[in-house]
């Protein structure tokens, strides 16, 4: 994803995981991990969530977890109490991942998240995200 600067994302690092997180268009949280997605990286995923939600009225994801290996219990349920929260205000989420297992998490918690697309390449995700941010910004 070079067309998101790594130094205009919020960086978050803990002893499993690096995180980054991008806000490149209004309502629009974009994230990228790698490693294992433990509790504190869920909870700086909620904080910012919460808060484009909160400036913006509305929220849509892309989840850059192609380098993702597996996720902490306590973070899924985090991430999914989340998205019941935001209700009507969650527009979606797009995921890209490899991990099966992280796969089959997406696939349980889309019960209760509208709007769950899972990519099967990057090619197709990057392509959705730049859409997404294209009409975004045409419409700011």
């Amino acid at each position: 994803m070079e067309f998101l600067p790594v130094d205009k994302a919020e960086t978050t690092t803990t002893a499993r995981a690096t995180m980054r997180l991008w806000r490149p268009a209004r309502g629009l949280l974009v994230t990228r991990v790698t490693g294992y997605l433990d509790d504190p990286c869920a909870a700086v995923i909620e904080a910012m969530a919460r808060r484009v939600r909160a400036e913006d009225g509305r929220i849509m994801g892309f989840h850059d977890w192609e380098e993702l290996t597996d996720y902490e219990s306590r973070a899924r349920v985090r991430l999914t109490e989340m998205v019941r929260h935001h209700g009507k205000g969650n527009e979606g989420a797009h995921f890209l991942v490899q991990s099966k297992l992280v796969a089959l998490g997406i696939q349980a918690a889309s019960v209760v998240m509208p709007g769950v697309r899972v990519h099967p390449s990057r090619a197709g995700f990057e392509a959705a995200l730049r859409e997404c941010i294209q009409q975004r910004s045409h419409t700011a």
